[in-house]
């Protein structure tokens, strides 16, 4: 961590103050600061960061709650894309406009170089956009109902999300765009009666009345009879034409996605600025803003000359500030000018005239964690004594959570320093406090310390352990009641319940297994980790208790296993073996990297860590990247693709893809992102290729002309030659068939190799996961990413319309799948006759790929509304406004297919819906409706991983994996295959046989149970202990505590018991301790008869013969009288002795 001695100091000049030595990680405590010592009354505080708004928010809302903080930030799209910022996006900033201009206090606007770039809509049009509605207010129903259609709302049927409204009898419900939930507004004629909140999902209004609400627009552009008339009369006036697309979507009401580049044209008045409302405020920013203002300028000039000249786009100087115009309007402000250096980098046009020094001493604190490590203390201790030595300082722990904040008192309180919490800073009264801030990094100043949350427990640690291949499998499988499991010891069986029996005086969850003639086996909760998900239920026999069989058949399948571990790390030998080239990291790939227009999630940047850490090692990659459709696998390959091509002018990198529309949409992507950097050479290879072009295409790979080449499995052909292959990407790989796999495995060798998918297939599964190819997992979603709603329909053709009128209504495209080609002119029928006023077009693999092409592009542009298709369109359409799906016939495609045509909507900011249409009612309880149940049950962000789990239950291995692996994980299923597989692996790696964790007893009288008051869904339950009993280190444990603390509250005995067990179990395993024995007075600790303690070990137990008695079979340990909790009593001892191995 970064770290200054030197003071910071406030230089002002006439009406510039500059600030210097400040780091842009301290920036927020500067402001603090700088209010301290009045420097400002009102600011504008200009980020670098959209995504830290809401912590900054937040962070000074604590420090200066009285200031009236207002968030205002940027249109969330791209600049002459044809998407539209969201409805949210645009509510919160006429909020935040309204705010400044009727609340007289002092405030302080956080905002961004992008949201203040933007023109805004004058104050005048502001003050009259909001709706006040009060109790016994008169008012007509039909005066709301116009008021919320002109600014942005959608009427619905019923109001269940944000943005929306409805209209029944004398009720009108309304969810506000500002709002956690609806309300509903009760009239008695034409006077308000009642308003009150409701529940959205039961539909239940609350008990709470309101007397006021305030109703903003869900859209900048407010769509008024008189403002419709100004568009028509201007746009006419600027571009002789009134008949476009835009034109005839806006005059009958209807949303146009992207018609807020045309925003200007609405009104009379001309557009102002931020700066135009805050003129009293002081302007805060760093030295670097000038220079961002100028590559933001250029770049919405480049997409404004790149963009479509149909779409008759207005200049960008009518909607965005320029460098001058930025200039001119800072110099009205009064500013604060942060400087990383004490060198002042920028120039001012006044001289330095009556300046007066500050001191403000703001640093960054010692680097605990590597403090505690060199000292060989935990961080806590660490911490603790830093507290004592700076004993003059206010003291402040910040978490991120309820739950790491009641981890991290509990931790300071066993060393003697109690944590007061505290919610705003004036509240301080102890010396020592904690509270719930987001704050990354702990700072130092003249009288006060904060410390993170982040820089006293390993954050890293958590993602890592999320995310490790080794326990994905584990984690993934669940097992609910009725399902078949194994055993480790005793076999297959059948989950039948979970039962809690009192044990003395103490009460036990156990699962309870039937085996064969309904014997019943009852394992305790801590020992989950023994069981097993088998798979399907179809044809199992169960194992009878007490015979030998299971053990046996255990026995030749281990052997079995260590022949395929083997094969398997021969694998990674020869890759290993294998020299690779190396690539590394320079400024051109940042500037290439710092394009990327979205915010990348955590679990991205790891996995582009994860490619860019294979590149650089010498050997030949071979990575899987899995993660959700839309979630950012092909920015990824964009960044492996460069670092590659890049390195030098011959290196070549192949993108393989399963289908031409995916080709294109890779094409394109690539083209936009190398547009910059025009030395490297971007071509894609596919039918829609004429036979000449492809054959110059040919030419130049052989010739090392082309460094980019993105194609399908044309590419595979013999006829395809490259000069200098040094990495190829495969998109989608369970989409090619036998024969393109096996010509890709002759492509794969000595070269460097990246696998993406959503839902990988078996065989590339079992290889990740079995640690021959390296994994790389995606959970997160992009900021903003909405999940979809997805509803199976039985041949109900009413919802099917009011689902595509819906779509129509706002704007948007509807994708309407069917299986077959034979079917399309039938459904295309039945659509006219549903929905004859919408305009409907044809694409299907028999359509030329030419025609196809336009096609598409068509629908990409909005020239009509429903896309009626097959399966094609499965891979490699990205169309942020198409959000409804509807599939015909669902019960016919596959699980994949199923979970990659759901990923054609909800890609953007804009709620998505997929509705599974089956028109045979008899099929409703057969296993064919199982697909669509469990992709409704993986309706969260980022269940494409599980999906593919699932899918090797449903569909069993065969040849996927090949007939050996799938008739060995028959036997045991695959959780517990691949646990024995991976054992094996560990052995032949390490040459040796760790002592297991997993058959350790622990038999301690204390309660070991969930209780259902504290988790009352019993399968959330099972999932819990099994996300216990997988936890394999204490910093593991003590995260799944918190996470536990954050969704539950706080922890129950019964569960902190588990938990320590769990611990225990951690322990005794590096000591060799199988077995923990609670009796009336003592403890005894069973060791393996192999286990031999070292001198050390022996000697502290020796010396300590009041406590410990050594005997032939174990150790023996003494309990005091007054001993409540054994566990507790525990585990101390068993951590001194650990350290003595």
């Amino acid at each position: 961590m970064k770290s200054t001695s030197n003071a910071a100091h406030v230089s002002q000049v006439c009406h510039t103050s500059i600030v210097t030595n400040v780091s842009k990680e301290l920036e927020h405590a500067f402001i603090v600061e700088l209010y301290k010592q009045d420097i400002f009354k009102s600011a504008v505080y200009i980020m670098d960061d959209e995504a830290l708004l809401h912590n900054l928010s937040t962070i000074l809302q604590f420090y200066i709650p009285h200031l009236n903080i207002v968030k205002f930030p940027s249109w969330d799209f791209i600049p002459y894309k044809k998407t539209s910022p969201s409805n949210f996006v645009m509510a919160q900033r006429i909020q935040s406009l309204y705010s400044i201009i009727v609340d007289k206090n002092p405030y302080i606007v956080i905002t961004t170089l992008k949201a203040i770039s933007q023109k805004v809509l004058p104050r005048a049009i502001i003050l009259n956009s909001i709706l006040r509605i009060s109790t016994n207010e008169t008012i007509t129903m039909s005066s709301i109902v116009q008021y919320l259609i002109e600014h942005g709302y959608n009427q619905s049927n019923i109001t269940r999300e944000i943005g929306y409204f409805s209209v029944r009898s004398n009720i009108i419900d309304i969810f506000p765009l500002t709002s956690n939930l609806p309300i509903r507004i009760d009239f008695n004629d034409e006077v308000i009666e009642s308003i009150r909140t409701f529940d959205p999902n039961t539909q239940i209004t609350t008990q709470e009345f309101l007397k006021i609400i305030l109703i903003y627009p869900a859209s900048e552009i407010i769509k008024t009879s008189c403002n419709i008339d100004n568009f028509n009369d201007t746009y006419a006036q600027r571009f002789c034409d009134n008949k476009t697309t835009l034109c005839n979507a806006i005059n009958i009401e209807q949303k146009y996605i992207g018609e807020e580049h045309w925003l200007p044209l609405f009104y009379q008045d001309k557009l102002e600025t931020l700066f135009d409302y805050t003129m009293d405020a002081t302007l805060i920013f760093n030295d670097a803003l000038f220079s961002n203002i100028e590559k933001y300028t250029n770049n919405i000039q480049e997409n404004y000359m790149n963009a479509d000249s149909q779409l008759k786009q207005l200049n960008p100087r009518e909607l965005y500030l320029d460098l001058q115009e930025y200039k001119y309007l800072t110099q009205r402000h009064k500013k604060v000018i942060f400087c990383q250096l004490d060198i002042v980098n920028i120039n001012i046009k006044n001289t330095y005239l009556n300046f007066r020094n500050l001191p403000i001493k703001i640093t960054f604190s010692p680097n605990f964690q590597l403090l505690s490590k060199e000292k060989r203390i935990n961080v806590f201790q660490s911490v603790t004594k830093y507290l004592h030595d700076m004993e003059n300082h206010l003291f402040i722990i910040t978490c991120y959570s309820a739950g790491s904040l009641e981890y991290i008192t509990n931790r300071f309180k066993e060393l003697n320093i109690n944590l007061l919490r505290v919610e705003k800073y004036h509240d301080i009264v102890h010396p020592y406090n904690v509270t719930i801030l987001p704050i990354k990094n702990s700072f130092i100043t003249q009288s006060m310390i904060v410390i993170t949350e982040h820089d006293l427990i390993n954050k890293q640690l958590l993602f890592t352990s999320k995310c490790k291949s080794s326990n994905i499998v584990s984690e993934e499988i669940e097992f609910n009641i009725g399902d078949i499991v194994v055993h480790k010891e005793y076999g297959v069986g059948q989950f039948a319940d979970l039962e809690t029996i009192k044990v003395i005086d103490n009460y036990h969850d156990f699962l309870k297994i039937t085996y064969y003639n309904n014997d019943k086996l009852f394992i305790p909760v801590e020992n989950i980790n023994l069981i097993a998900k088998y798979g399907t239920n179809h044809n199992v026999t169960l194992d009878r208790l007490g015979s030998t069989a299971w053990q046996e058949r255990k026995a030749k399948l281990k052997n079995r296993i260590k022949d395929i571990a083997k094969d398997l790390l021969q694998i990674e030998a020869m890759r290993l073996l294998t020299p690779g080239k190396s690539f590394y990291t320079n400024q051109q790939y940042l500037d290439f990297c710092a394009d990327f227009p979205h915010i990348e999630t955590e679990d991205q940047i790891q996995a582009i860590r994860d490619v860019e850490n294979d590149l650089a090692k010498g050997i030949p990659m071979n990575r899987l990247v899995c993660g959700d459709v839309g979630f950012g696998k092909t920015e990824i390959a964009l960044r492996a693709a460069f670092l590659v091509a890049n390195e030098n002018s011959t290196n070549q990198v192949a993108i393989i893809v399963p289908t031409t529309l995916l080709c294109r949409q890779h094409f394109m992507s690539f083209q936009e992102r190398f547009k910059r950097f025009k030395y490297i050479k971007v071509r894609q290879f596919s039918r829609v290729l004429g036979g000449h072009a492809r054959q110059k295409v040919q030419e130049e790979l052989l010739q090392g002309n082309i460094n980019i080449i993105i194609g399908t499995h044309a590419l595979l052909s013999k006829n395809v030659k490259f000069f200098n292959l040094n990495l190829l990407i495969i998109d989608e790989e369970h989409h090619f068939g036998v024969q393109q796999k096996e010509a890709l495995k002759k492509f794969k060798v000595g070269i460097h190799v990246l696998s993406l998918s959503a839902t990988p297939i078996p065989r590339t599964l079992h290889m990740s996961l079995s640690g021959v190819k390296n994994l790389s997992i995606i959970r997160t979603p992009p900021v903003n990413r909405i999940p979809v709603d997805i509803f199976i329909i039985y041949d109900n053709y009413d919802l099917i319309k009011e689902a595509i009128v819906n779509e129509y209504k706002r704007g948007g495209r509807v994708f309407y799948v069917c299986p077959f080609i034979s079917d399309i002119d039938d459904i295309y029928e039945k659509l006219t006759q549903l929905v004859p006023n919408i305009k409907i077009n044809i694409a299907h693999g028999n359509i030329s790929p030419g025609n196809l092409d336009k096609i598409m592009n068509n629908f990409f542009d909005g020239k009509f509304t429903i896309l009626l298709t097959t399966s094609i369109i499965e891979c490699g359409i990205d169309i942020p406004y198409a959000n409804t799906i509807i599939i015909h016939n669902a019960n016919m495609f596959g699980l994949a297919q199923l979970y990659q045509l759901k990923g054609r909507v909800g890609r953007s900011n804009i709620k998505g819906y997929a509705y599974f249409v089956i028109l045979n009612r008899e099929l409703k309880n057969t296993s064919s409706i199982k697909r669509l149940e469990i992709i409704k049950s993986l309706n969260s962000i980022g269940s494409g991983f599980s999906l593919s789990l699932q899918d090797m239950d449903i569909r069993g291995f065969g040849n996927l994996i090949g007939e050996e692996q799938s008739g060995n994980i028959k036997e045991v299923g695959i959780e517990l295959y691949q646990k024995m597989l991976k054992e094996e692996i560990s052995v032949y790696q390490n040459n040796m046989i760790a002592l297991p964790d997993d058959n350790i007893t622990i038999n301690v009288n204390v309660n070991v149970v969930i209780p259902e008051s504290y988790v009352s869904d019993l399968n959330l339950r099972i999932r819990i202990y099994k996300n216990i009993g997988s936890l394999k280190t204490k910093e593991e444990i003590d995260m799944y505590s918190i996470e536990l603390f954050n969704r539950f509250g706080k922890l129950p005995l019964g569960v902190v018991n588990l938990l320590n067990i769990i611990y225990i179990k951690q322990l005794c395993a590096s000591i060799g301790v199988c077995k923990i024995e609670q009796m009336k007075n003592f403890i005894i600790l069973y060791i393996y008869k192999s286990n031999i303690f070292s001198e050390k070990l022996l000697s502290y137990l020796m010396s300590n013969p009041s406590i410990f008695k050594i005997q032939s079979n174990g150790i023996l340990i003494t309990i005091a009288d007054k001993v409540f909790n054994p566990v507790e009593h525990l585990i101390p001892y068993l951590i001194r002795m650990n350290t003595f191995e």
